[in-house]
Formats: C-alpha cells, sequence, structure tokens
C-alpha cells in the first residue's frame, strides 16, 4: 500500500434523530488503500480489523498503536466477524473459503470451502449469533471481478445464504439471490436481514429456533444519489438497520422507512461499531477508513448482552 496519509478535512453530517447529532462531522483515520471491507471492532482490546481485497491485506489498527498488518497475503479477504471466543472469521474471495484465524491470524483454519460436492463461489460477508450459528452470503464477485479476487468460473448453480453449525454441518438457507452481499440479525435473532446487491433490496426472514428460514420477502429498497450499492449491514440498539448505499450509509426505522444516511467522500462499502464508548462508526470506503461519533450503538458493544466478544 502507499504511505498512510491522514486528511484533516473533515465532513459534516445532516443530523438522524436518535442516530446522529447536528454537527457531528465524518473524520478519516486512515488511508492509502485500493479496496477496504470487512471493519470489526474488539470492544476489550480496543482495536480495528479491515481488508484491503485488492491488495490481500488485512490490517488492525487502533488510537494507541496505529496501522499494522494482521494478515498478508489474505487471499483477498472481505468480511470479517468474531465467534463466540474472539477469533477472526473471514471470508476469502480468492480460495473461496471461509476461515478462521488464530494466533493472531498466524493460524488460519478453514471453516468451509464446498457444498454438495461444488466450491463456494467467494464468501463475502458474515455474521456469528449467540448459539455460535455462523451465517454468511456468498455472490460470485470474487470470481467476475480481478481486483476483488480470481476470474474463474463458477461451480456452484446459486449465488446462496450458508449457515454452518457448530458440528461443521453447512447448511444452505436460501438460494434464489442475484448477488447476496451484507446481512444482520435483529437483537433477538429471530430476524434476518440480508441485502441483495443487484436488488438493489434488503429482504427479510424469519428464523425458527432449529436455524431454518421462511419469509424472504423484500423489506426496503436501497436507492439515492451517488455510488454504491448494498453492502455491510448492522441493527442498533433500536432495531434501527443501517446498510451501505448510494452516497453512504443509510439507516432505516425498524419498520423499514428511510430516515437518513452518513453521507461518505467516497463509495462506502462497510462499517461498524466501535471507539471506547462503543458509539463510533468506523466506514470503510475504498481507499480509507473514516470514522463518525453516533448516539447509538450495536448490541455487541454492550457488555453482558448477547454476541459479546468475550476475549
Amino acid at each position: 500500500m502507499s504511505e498512510t496519509h491522514i486528511n484533516e478535512q473533515v465532513w459534516p453530517q445532516a443530523a438522524i434523530e436518535g442516530v446522529l447529532a447536528e454537527g457531528a462531522a465524518l473524520r478519516q483515520v486512515a488511508s492509502g488503500f485500493t479496496f477496504t471491507e470487512g471493519p470489526i471492532w474488539h470492544p476489550a482490546e480496543h482495536w480495528l480489523v479491515f481488508s484491503d481485497i485488492a491488495e490481500s491485506i488485512q490490517y488492525r489498527w487502533s488510537a494507541a498503536d496505529g496501522l499494522r498488518t494482521f494478515r498478508h497475503p489474505s487471499n483477498q479477504a472481505n468480511g470479517n466477524c468474531f465467534d463466540r471466543d474472539g477469533r477472526i472469521i473471514s471470508c476469502e474471495h480468492a480460495s473461496s473459503h471461509l476461515v478462521i484465524h488464530d494466533h493472531g491470524g498466524k493460524r488460519v483454519t478453514v471453516l468451509a470451502s464446498h457444498f454438495d460436492g461444488k466450491e463456494l463461489n467467494s464468501p463475502n460477508d458474515v455474521i456469528c449469533d449467540s448459539l455460535g450459528r455462523i451465517w454468511f452470503t456468498d455472490p460470485s464477485f470474487g470470481r467476475l471481478r480481478e481486483d476483488l479476487g480470481v476470474l474463474r468460473d463458477q461451480e456452484s448453480p446459486v449465488q446462496g445464504v450458508y449457515r454452518l453449525d457448530p458440528d461443521g454441518t453447512l447448511h444452505l438457507v436460501c438460494d434464489d439471490f442475484q448477488q447476496p452481499n451484507g446481512l444482520c440479525l435483529s437483537n433477538d435473532e429471530s430476524v434476518l436481514f440480508v441485502n441483495d446487491s443487484w436488488g438493489p433490496t434488503i429482504r427479510r426472514f424469519d428464523v425458527a429456533p432449529d436455524g431454518s428460514l421462511s419469509g424472504g420477502e423484500v423489506w426496503a429498497t436501497i436507492t439515492g444519489d451517488g455510488p454504491g450499492v448494498p453492502d455491510g449491514m448492522k441493527t442498533d440498539l433500536a432495531g434501527r438497520i443501517f446498510c451501505n448505499g448510494p452516497g453512504g450509509v443509510h439507516v432505516l426505522s425498524p419498520s423499514g422507512d428511510y430516515m437518513g444516511k452518513f453521507a461518505t467522500p467516497e463509495k462506502s462499502t462497510n462499517f461498524c461499531f466501535g471507539g471506547p464508548d462503543g458509539q463510533t462508526l468506523f466506514i470503510t470506503a475504498c481507499t480509507s477508513v473514516y470514522a463518525v461519533d453516533t448516539l447509538t450503538a450495536a448490541q455487541s458493544m454492550i457488555p453482558g448482552r448477547p454476541n459479546v466478544v468475550t476475549s
């Protein structure tokens, strides 16, 4: 990557009720990348991990220690999450693998690579629920774009959504997406939201106790001015859905009504809540990582709540 350069310029944001105060401003915390994605924040140790897909590097950043390489090469890793033990799970575009990291990225174990004897496409985004089940999307982007993966034929007949159970069993839980991308669970884990970058829509699924899905209706359509498509997605404490889209990160009410957006100076790809109080939104946007202080947080940032990283 080129030399990291911090831009002292800030980008004022429009207020969003309960989410963003009047006068809040986006600031750049790191730059010089090619295509950033997959940020996750460790709430106990206060560091951020994110991917640069095009350069096949994963980075770790903190206010105290700055930027350092977490893993290189990363097989053009994209989305990341923590498992219940605080290990990092990553989606690899170039290898078509879902992997887990031990010992600070020094040991990598493959969790999933095939379904029904066929290679996965290019696992893209991933979450872990309170039962230790791992949910991930598998579009074909890493086979279609050289900057995002390796150009090659697709073996799987679908661009699907998968659930990996703690016993290692992989389930295809939805097979009718064009290009599934970001996903998140409601705070009680009874609903799974998955967006389709080519929709450009968010779909809503009811989650049964055994992890099977029903429903799947379109819950919202993500449109607007500026570059970007539905991509990363999160839920805040109030049940609002945050989703990347044209011009930045869009915020939707629990009923799916548009509330406003975090405007970014370049195409945004993903984001996460973090910072000392869990209320900073870190946004990956192509060449840079940005941050803005909010009025809310995600459930995973609050000690004692489900889905909290414990180590």
